[in-house]
């Protein structure tokens, strides 16, 4: 999800606070296409604070009081409930079948949780079959790949699907984060995810044939997994890099005038102070503060020309699944300011690290290469394409870049159908 969502939030939070203004669009106004751009939140007097609160928060208390003590008496439940959206889970249909699964991934017991979908009847032994691995981004969780895991075939029956959470995110185990920013090193943050995430591929079985291995990771999960095929450069056969963070200096937002922000708020993002946190002192408001953004967030299947009673429910359930998420321990979200400066900017961008001439010895990645990008994405495309040609031309791997229209950072949600036809292809190519 990445830093537009803790913007965003941030944002969301501190109009109620000091209000804002309009954040950068592009509007038809007598013919003429009208841009706006951020500027500095200004304050405004506290009733009509008051007055704006249920546009900004629009979960009722109600429903927030619930949410939180549903938490309270098992948070597992707001992965089933979401999970159960889906035509083959808990019982299998449409030729599929699907399982919770939890993989230890170090020796104080800690594990990846993961969501699984096989063919009821496969075509090949285990050994054989080919591996489409999911991979989310900064405070997200495999629940917000619902569409995808929907609709996506397993090919010829001889196709797995895996939604994993990374370490310390989602459903995943939440131990204490071990490291802080300066203090630490970057390196050593990233051997602590790769680390975790090399185990769950060798003890799922996924390195016996990692040619037949697929992954799609969207923002700082794919700045985490192009890192990791420098460190292990056969783990599988390509990566989608889905909307990447981390990749150059330069990002959408910034191109388009945004302010440095001021020093309390680098401040806070260093000492990793977000909006999960006022989710987590909240208590029985956090599910309405989380509302903020995921009533917009998901907003879509709502504004659907179907709009059925499945798009509600999964509405719904995508609500109480960010709210659960976000009201855990915070853990592995805390890469965050390791990775990224405050604004977006990646500290060590991985198109002046890792993506270098292989004569260095930084470039060692085997595997062929996806990027794909929101037609209103606020990454910088113009990265992808230079790191892709430079895999093309130096590195000497496949590589490709795509647009998805009608789509932002967020786009295997907010265009799931393009998104969608997008993996088949790379699985066809397979």
């Amino acid at each position: 999800m990445l830093t537009k969502f803790t913007s965003s939030y941030l944002k969301s939070v501190a109009a109620s606070v000091f209000g804002r203004k309009n954040i950068r669009i592009k509007k038809k106004l007598h013919g003429a296409s009208v841009t706006r751009v951020p500027a500095a939140p200004t304050a405004i007097p506290l009733h009509k604070i008051v007055m704006k609160l249920p546009k900004l928060f629009p979960r009722s208390v109600d429903a927030s009081v619930k949410d939180y003590k549903d938490f309270c008496h098992r948070r597992d439940q707001f992965q089933e409930e979401l999970l159960k959206t889906l035509p083959f889970y808990p019982y299998c249909a449409e030729s599929k079948k699907a399982e919770i699964l939890k993989t230890t991934v170090d020796c104080q017991g800690n594990y990846i949780n993961e969501f699984c979908i096989t063919p009821v009847k496969p075509s090949v032994s285990f050994e054989k079959m080919k591996h489409l691995i999911f991979i989310h981004g900064y405070g997200a969780g495999l629940g917000f790949f619902l569409k995808n895991l929907e609709s996506i075939p397993l090919l010829d029956n001889n196709w797995v699907i895996h939604a994993i959470d990374l370490p310390g995110y989602g459903f995943s185990s939440r131990p204490r984060f071990p490291f802080k920013y300066p203090r630490d090193s970057l390196l050593q943050v990233h051997g602590w995810f790769h680390d975790r995430i090399h185990t769950w591929f060798k003890k799922r079985g996924l390195l016996v044939n990692s040619e037949n291995n697929l992954v799609m990771a969207h923002s700082l999960g794919a700045y985490l997994m192009a890192l990791y095929t420098s460190k292990y450069s056969a783990h599988f056969k390509k990566l989608v890099m889905c909307s990447p963070a981390g990749v150059c200096k330069s990002t959408t937002a910034k191109n388009i005038g945004n302010v440095t922000p001021p020093w309390w708020y680098t401040k806070l993002w260093d000492l990793n102070i977000s909006p999960f946190c006022l989710v987590r002192n909240a208590a029985t408001l956090g599910s309405m503060i989380t509302s903020g953004w995921s009533y917009r967030r998901f907003n879509k299947l709502l504004r659907s020309n179907s709009n059925t009673n499945l798009d509600r429910l999964q509405f719904e359930a995508l609500h109480r699944y960010a709210y659960a998420i976000f009201n855990q321990r915070g853990s592995g979200e805390y890469l965050l300011s390791f990775a990224l400066s405050c604004g977006g900017d990646p500290r060590l961008p991985l198109e002046e690290t890792i993506f270098k001439d292989k004569t260095s010895g930084v470039f060692r990645s085997n595997c062929e290469w996806a990027w794909i990008y929101g037609e209103r994405d606020w990454m910088d495309v113009n990265g992808g394409k230079r790191v892709s040609r430079f895999l093309q031309h130096e590195g000497g791997v496949k590589s490709q870049v795509q647009i998805a229209p009608n789509s932002g950072h967020h786009l295997y949600f907010d265009n799931h159908e393009f998104f969608n036809k997008f993996i088949v292809k790379q699985m066809q190519d397979m």
